[in-house]
């Protein structure tokens, strides 16, 4: 089983000093021609602390981690060999001696952690590797995660002063275990174990392949804290198949008593992959294992100390937008990581949807297409409305892409959507949500947002630049639109309208629900306009739309997108975008079955259908927070509420620790899952019938 690509980086500089065991100049026939100019130096970061943390070691060395180092010449004799250094947490090293390049020709370089003591003098045979059975710690996690890294550029290498990087790659499977414990039995101090996985394997540091995997045995991931409220934890394992039926992941709760959960279809476990495993525990005991995703072990690597990788480096003034795919049109389909379709016009898929104009705060698409059909080719473009127009014709082959979206020719703030699909021949192609992204300045200023006119009601029209209607109480034509009480963020609406009829006037107001209220008589004229948000005497958060219409007569009116826009101070966020330091407050939707909100208080029946939404996501915006805070109260008794996400149509529940009155807190880094693919959190009544008061000013996401 070969390795995939998956890396950690860490430098080598020739030229420098350093202390090695195992390479010493005296105890070798190939002495260095000048011993201060031919010693490698290594030097490297730190990465995170765990405590059942599931991105330990996702990029980088962690401290204290030993790293074993061979160094080869080109006859494959080994000049330095199984040479033990140890990350310092500092950006270097601890060493015993010298190591150096060989006197003549190329050297290889491999390298390999955990460090094992008995592979010295080994290098040309296959070593046995087995995980820790205790990965409960730290210690016991990085004593079973198997790394192997040779140079970037690969083996041989000419000696060299400058900096020479090493890529590592994970050998082995991770698993990240979810538990949603929906039951009655407390599960602090519980343990989480896998079972019946194998734990061993032979490994040719060479080729980097693994054989001869061994017996089968359990590891143990976690013991929770007797306090905790959130249950998840990885572990690494061998690559392998795991069957449908085999009890994979046990809990045995702190009282003795034990639950097992089985796998709900066949998972192969891949070299340098990690697998999201989610379990539910009910009062009938585990549920069966589903496998809700899977991705490169550390999708975000890049270089350490010595080199800096620019084209994974993001400016910290620049916000990025990752995609949210929709579902593809025509007969096309979507199983990550591939887009798959056959020749037809309408094989869209969306990439990303904006309702109030907000592309026009970036200014590059950045994409990655791979494993392209021979011969097929692929189109990228957008919407204005129902208009779609292709962006060139330079994004049809293999590779990254980098689309100018100043240089379209078009206002961004009417573009709707952002749209991919194949083109002419059928075919099929890979890409990634997390490889598609908008990139646009969030430095200085203030932060603006501009309208997108929807289709205006009753009898009235529009065509770019007039408005026209008759009488009509129902002409109203939508500006803005918030799903997410985004209003919040900004301080002034600003608009100018000319060519008024004569005679005639126009109103522009605000939604509440299904509540209409006009701003004032004062913006019924020619000119530019400004209405003081903060004047309104309304909690903006529970804004919904903005609206401009015909007032009294019949008329027309000049009125453009482009110049109808809102003003917040710098560091608000406009629907989609990310911005530092900003904080998003709830717009509840209409609860689903039995249930009703008046607010403060929603009301239901026991039933399972019952949730109220409280956030949406079109684009994947809820990446960019890292904190939900909710709080509730005079909750009714013997009743519980839950709290959720939505994946698609999948609902899963944050935990059992969201249920009683007073002020919550989730930590979403800790959800064990792609925050990018959330579309909706929601609420609910959890059991029995009930009420609670929760108003949407004190549900909050955060960063």
């Amino acid at each position: 089983m070969t390795m995939t690509s998956n890396r950690i980086m860490i430098a080598l500089l020739a030229g420098c000093i350093l202390s090695l065991t195992g390479c010493s100049k005296e105890d070798s026939d190939n002495k260095p021609k000048n011993e201060e100019a031919d010693k490698i130096l290594l030097t490297s970061t730190v990465s995170k602390t765990r405590s059942i943390n599931q991105n330990i070691q996702a990029s980088q060395l962690s401290n204290g981690n030993a790293v074993g180092v061979y160094v080869t010449d080109e006859s494959d004799g080994v000049v330095c060999d199984d040479v033990k250094i140890t990350a310092d947490g500092d950006g270097g090293f601890t060493y015993d001696q010298d190591l150096y390049w060989p006197v003549e020709g190329k050297a290889s370089i491999y390298a390999y952690a955990p460090y094992q003591e008995g592979w010295k003098g080994k290098f040309d045979t296959e070593n046995t590797f087995t995980v820790d059975a205790d990965q409960t710690t730290d210690a016991g996690y990085l004593a079973s995660d198997l790394l192997r890294g040779i140079p970037v550029s690969g083996n041989p290498l000419e000696q060299t002063s400058n900096t020479v990087a090493l890529a590592f790659h994970h050998m082995l499977s991770k698993v990240n275990i979810t538990i949603i414990n929906t039951s009655d039995t407390d599960m602090g101090g519980s343990t989480v174990s896998v079972q019946n996985v194998l734990t061993s394997a032979s490994v040719d540091l060479q080729t980097g392949e693994l054989s001869d995997i061994g017996s089968k045995g359990t590891v143990k991931a976690a013991t929770f804290a007797t306090d905790a409220t959130s249950y998840r934890c990885s572990a690494v394992i061998m690559p392998q198949k795991l069957t449908t039926g085999t009890e994979y992941i046990s809990i045995t709760f702190a009282e003795g008593n034990t639950v097992a959960a089985k796998m709900r279809n066949d998972v192969e476990l891949e070299s340098g992959k990690t697998y999201n495993f989610t379990i539910t525990v009910g009062v009938g005991g585990a549920d069966m294992i589903t496998a809700t995703s899977l991705d490169d072990w550390d999708e975000d690597t890049s270089m350490l100390e010595g080199e800096i990788d620019l084209d994974d480096t993001q400016d910290a003034d620049v916000e990025r937008l990752y995609a949210t795919f929709g579902t593809p049109g025509g007969n096309a389909s979507y199983t990550a990581p591939t887009y798959s379709w056959t020749a037809g016009n309408s094989n869209l898929m969306t990439f990303f949807t904006f309702a109030n104009g907000e592309l026009k705060n970036y200014k590059k698409l950045t994409f990655t297409i791979s494993n392209l059909t021979e011969g097929a080719s692929v189109r990228l473009g957008y919407y204005v409305g129902k208009n779609f127009t292709e962006i060139g014709s330079g994004y049809y082959s293999n590779g990254t892409k980098e689309v100018d979206l100043t240089t379209l020719g078009v206002d961004l703030s009417t573009v709707t959507s952002i749209a991919f699909g194949g083109r002419n021949a059928s075919g099929s192609v890979d890409i990634v949500a997390t490889d598609v992204y908008l990139e646009g300045s969030t430095s200085g200023g203030e932060n603006t947002l501009t309208a997108t006119f929807g289709k205006p009601g009753g009898n009235a029209t529009y065509e770019a630049p007039t408005y026209t209607w008759t009488a009509s109480s129902n002409n109203l034509m939508t500006v803005f639109e918030f799903s997410n009480g985004e209003l919040k963020n900004y301080t002034t609406l600003k608009f100018t309208i000319s060519n008024l009829s004569e005679g005639a006037s126009v109103r522009m107001g605000y939604y509440v629900g299904s509540a209409f209220t006009e701003f004032g008589k004062g913006y019924y004229s020619n000119g530019t306009k400004e209405v003081d948000l903060t004047a309104l005497g309304v909690d903006l958060s529970t804004v919904t739309k903005i609206s401009f219409g015909g007032r009294n007569a019949s008329g027309s009116v000049d009125i453009k997108a482009a110049d109808v826009y809102l003003e917040g101070k710098s560091g608000g966020s406009s629907s989609g975008g990310s911005s530092s330091g900003t904080s998003f407050t709830a717009t509840f939707g209409t609860p689903g079955g039995n249930a009703s909100y008046a607010a403060p208080t929603y009301t239901w029946t026991a039933s399972s259908n019952n949730l109220m939404t409280v956030f949406e996501f079109a684009n994947g915006e809820l990446k960019n927070y890292t904190t939900l805070k909710f709080t509730i109260s005079n909750l009714s008794e013997g009743a519980s509420v839950r709290m959720g996400y939505y994946v698609g149509s999948a609902f899963t529940e944050f935990g059992k620790g969201y249920y009683s009155n007073g002020a919550k807190e989730v930590n979403l880094t800790e959800l064990g899952i792609d925050l990018s693919t959330v579309t909706k959190i929601s609420f609910g009544g959890r059991n029995a019938s009930g009420s609670v008061d929760i108003k949407a000013a004190d549900v909050i996401l955060s960063k």
